[in-house]
């Protein structure tokens, strides 16, 4: 039923096309925002890779950082092939702090493995603070009742909402509202606000970051 939605709604659009785990079924323009699907099953069968342990480790510890600087930073996330820590920032101020080495132990394969890992350093537009607050915004009782909820996308530095339904308007209003680089709408159709909290909250995507702050719509 899903996958018959998703042809019918290409038909009305530009072709869909797979970027990275996701299918782009309308690109953003200046006038308006992006419009996604997620495929799961890239995420599902990636095989666990122990290494990545010490470097979830120092991604809690970045997060922290970003939570104690919210203008300053933006939220980190992990790269892989090789791993990787990059860790975003808005100002001089959180330059630096981004850039600081983060330390620990870890225990990959129950051996102890202390860790340095160096973040890689990369300047963005939109800081935690600035997205939390288009999420507070978009995501609230009295907003669009199709909108099922929302999280950050750390390494695309932008909110995304999740909605069962989608329309020019929408997108159209929400480009005006905030900027079509601030945020995107992944498009999950059939979805109810239970059903998608519940089905997404056991998924992390491997080597992505696992802070991805999730609004959910109140009824």
């Amino acid at each position: 039923m899903i996958l018959t939605l998703l042809v019918l709604y290409a038909l009305t659009l530009d072709p869909a096309s797979p970027v990275s785990g996701r299918w782009i079924v309308e690109r953003a323009t200046s006038e308006t925002v992006e419009v996604f699907t997620i495929d799961w099953s890239e995420f599902l069968n990636e095989p666990y890779d122990s290494r990545i342990e010490p470097f979830n480790h120092a991604l809690d510890a970045a997060m922290q950082r970003v939570e104690d600087h919210p203008k300053d930073l933006a939220p980190p996330y992990l790269l892989k092939r090789p791993y990787r820590l990059i860790a975003p920032y808005i100002t001089e101020r959180g330059r630096a702090l981004a850039a600081a080495p983060l330390t620990g132990v870890a225990w990959p394969d129950n051996v102890r493995t202390p860790f340095t890992i160096i973040p890689v350093v990369r300047q963005v537009r939109h800081s935690r603070a600035e997205l939390e607050a288009v999420l507070d915004a978009v995501v609230s009782p009295t907003a669009d009742q199709r909108i099922l909820g929302g999280h950050i996308d750390a390494e695309r530095n932008r909110a995304e909402i999740d909605v069962n339904d989608v329309d020019l308007r929408l997108r159209r209003r929400l480009a005006q509202e905030y900027g079509s680089d601030l945020i995107a709408i992944q498009w999950s159709p059939g979805e109810t606000p239970m059903s998608f909290d519940s089905a997404r909250q056991p998924i992390n995507p491997p080597a992505r970051s696992r802070h991805r702050p999730r609004r959910t719509a109140e009824p």
